[in-house]
């Protein structure tokens, strides 16, 4: 226990950076924002995470041990009212998480970063994107799409759309329903704010992508720093798995959730007078910000000479109770070049990979066997070892520069 207490407890989860005021944008006061950053603090490879409704930094932690093998850097920022970040207006949250991010990534002294989302984190990936796309490696950008959120008009899931059909004040009395019936009912279960039974007993009660059963040995990317310089909890252990579920309950509990009732009604668009970008680039939805990004890469080729390809990932879960077979169709759909809201029957498992390609970018999918919408970033599944394989060979090495 000591052990688990220790490594939850550890400051790479508990950072903070201070955004300064910018009367440009309105924002007199300064902003805080708490953030996690793990796996290999020594590594080029920089992953800018952002993670499902509600997951706050913590949430991801078990994933240290293999980023950390695989020589990759995360770093998990909580949005405005999450964690010991601060709040602010409802229609200034993605501005102000804008902001934030070259100014983090300059204090980190973080020159070039891949992003990665989990759910509904797609809609601050997607500005981050568009906002920033000289952030990302200029010879092999490299995003990841995990399990990635869609509205309910396009998944047509019931239980969404029943959902996005509530007053947008109860969908904002989201963070305190959960907490309520985390204390009262049954635990929380899950990183996109689904519930299940509580007595099920197994690992999917788990608040972050872990399991509580031993995860088979795999092959690891070679680490630059030698296997004596990092030795994390043993996630092989039930017991230890068990103690950091907990662990990261109560952190989730204990500090701000007001950040996921906002983030709730923005994924559902209640009020719809909250847009999903930002003021200086506007797109209304997935389907309208995959052509901009199509034309912003091609007017930065145009600029600088230098020809490269995006490659776009998506790892989607077999079972999606909160995006379904309609959702991650229509997903997949956005990023075939021409088409803006049509529907693909392109279905892949991990025999099969269907890709898409545009002179800019390179769009692939996947299914992932056995997997649901929380958990797909569990590493017994393999995805997460796949895609932070991936990260690596993004980056080239030191001595390739």
């Amino acid at each position: 226990m000591k052990d688990v207490l220790g490594f939850i407890s550890d400051q790479r989860f508990h950072r903070t950076f201070t955004l300064p005021p910018n009367p440009d944008t309105g924002r007199d006061k300064p902003h805080r924002f708490s953030y996690a950053d793990f796996g290999d603090p020594d590594s080029n490879a920089v992953v800018f995470f952002c993670g499902a409704l509600m997951a706050t930094r913590v949430c991801y932690s078990p994933l240290d041990q293999l980023a950390h093998a695989c020589n990759v850097r995360i770093i998990h920022v909580d949005r405005p009212g999450n964690g010991g970040s601060d709040t602010v207006e409802a229609e200034k949250r993605i501005q102000t998480f804008l902001e934030m991010v070259p100014q983090l990534l300059e204090h980190l002294r973080i020159p070039y970063i891949s992003l990665a989302s989990h759910s509904g984190g797609d809609i601050y990936l997607l500005n981050i994107m568009l906002t920033y796309p000289y952030l990302l490696h200029p010879a092999r950008p490299y995003v990841c799409f995990f399990a990635p959120w869609v509205h309910p008009t396009h998944s047509k899931i019931t239980q969404m759309q029943a959902t996005s059909m509530l007053p947008a004040p109860m969908i904002g009395q989201y963070a305190s329903i959960a907490r309520f019936v985390n204390a009262n009912v049954i635990p929380l279960v899950g990183l996109s704010g689904s519930l299940i039974h509580g007595t099920m007993g197994s690992w999917r009660s788990a608040p972050g992508p872990i399991s509580l059963t031993p995860t088979p040995t795999r092959s690891r990317a070679p680490s630059i720093s030698s296997p004596s310089d990092y030795a994390g909890p043993n996630l092989d252990d039930p017991t230890v798995v068990e103690e950091l579920r907990k662990f990261i309950t109560k952190i989730l509990f204990a500090e701000s959730m007001d950040g996921i009732s906002a983030d709730a009604q923005l994924f559902m668009r209640k009020p719809r007078s909250i847009p999903w970008c930002s003021p200086s680039l506007h797109w209304s939805d997935i389907n309208y910000a995959v052509p901009l990004l199509s034309k912003i890469i091609a007017e930065d080729v145009r600029l600088d000479g230098h020809n490269r390809t995006w490659v776009i990932e998506t790892f989607h879960a077999e079972s999606d109770n909160m995006v379904g077979n309609r959702g991650r169709e229509w997903f997949d759909s956005c990023w075939i070049p021409g088409r803006v809201s049509t529907s693909s029957n392109n279905r892949c498992s991990d025999e099969s990979r269907p890709s898409v390609s545009d002179p800019s970018y390179e769009y692939r999918s996947e299914i992932v066997k056995g997997t649901d919408h929380n958990f797909l970033l569990d590493p017994s599944f393999g995805a997460s070892e796949v895609w932070l394989r991936r990260v690596r060979d993004a980056f080239p090495m030191p001595e390739e520069v």
